[in-house]
C-alpha cells in the first residue's frame, strides 16, 4: 500500500529540491505508516526504478533519470517537510454509539461518545462523515434495513443540527449483516445495535 503521506510529500518535495538544486527532478521520502504498517513505492521509469520499502528511505531522480538513494532520520524528514507534516489533513478516526433495542435512541452510556464526536467534527475545517448504522438479529431483515438506517439518519440529523454541511454526510443502513458479535438469528446484543461514524 502506498503511503497517502507520501504522496502528498512527493510533490512538494520535488519542488522543495528542485529550487535548491536544478539537477534534482523529484525527491521522494517514504514515511513510516501509522501502526507501523509496511508499506513501499516505486520511484522512476521503465528503463530505470528503485524501489523504496524503509520508513525515511530516499530516492533522488536527477533530470537525466538517474536515482540515488539513501536513508534519512526521522528528525531529517521533519526538519525539511516541517510546513509539509504541519499542514496535511487530521488522520480518520471513528466513533461508535450504541443504541436501545428497537429503537433511534443513543443509550445512556454512549453519550459521552456522542459528545466526543461532535467536538472532533467542530474542530476539523474541512470534514466529512460516514455514518453506517446495524442492528441485532431481532425481526426481518426488512425491519432491521429499514431500523438500521433510521439510526444512521438521526445521527446524520444531530450532526446537520450541529452546523455541518448535508453535502458531506453521507448515511447508509447495514442492516443485521455486519454483527461485532455473531449470534443466531432473533438472539438480542446489545453491541450489534450500533452506528459506526467514520470522521475525515
Amino acid at each position: 500500500m502506498i503511503s497517502l503521506r507520501w504522496l502528498v510529500l512527493n510533490t512538494l518535495a520535488a519542488t522543495l529540491f528542485v529550487s535548491g538544486c536544478t539537477t534534482v527532478n523529484t525527491f521522494v521520502v517514504l514515511l513510516p505508516e501509522d501502526g507501523g504498517a509496511a508499506s513501499a513505492v516505486t520511484v522512476g521509469d521503465n528503463s530505470q526504478s528503485t524501489v523504496l520499502d524503509k520508513p525515511y528511505s530516499t530516492a533522488a531522480v536527477d533530470t537525466r533519470g538517474g536515482i540515488e538513494t539513501k536513508t534519512i532520520t526521522a528528525e531529517e524528514a521533519n526538519r525539511m517537510f516541517t510546513d509539509a507534516l504541519a499542514a496535511q489533513p487530521p488522520q480518520p478516526i471513528s466513533f461508535t454509539l450504541y443504541f436501545e433495542s428497537n429503537s433511534i435512541e443513543v443509550t445512556p452510556s454512549s453519550q459521552p461518545m456522542l459528545e466526543a464526536l461532535f467536538a472532533e467534527v467542530a474542530k476539523r475545517q474541512a470534514v466529512e462523515v460516514q455514518v453506517t448504522g446495524h442492528t441485532d438479529r431481532v425481526g426481518s431483515d426488512a425491519d432491521n434495513d429499514r431500523l438500521s438506517l433510521q439510526r444512521a439518519e438521526a445521527v446524520r440529523t444531530m450532526l446537520i443540527q450541529r452546523g455541518i454541511n448535508s453535502n458531506f454526510l453521507r448515511a447508509v443502513g447495514r442492516g443485521e449483516r455486519e454483527p461485532l458479535i455473531p449470534t443466531p438469528d432473533e438472539q438480542a446484543e446489545p453491541r450489534n445495535r450500533r452506528v459506526e461514524v467514520i470522521v475525515r
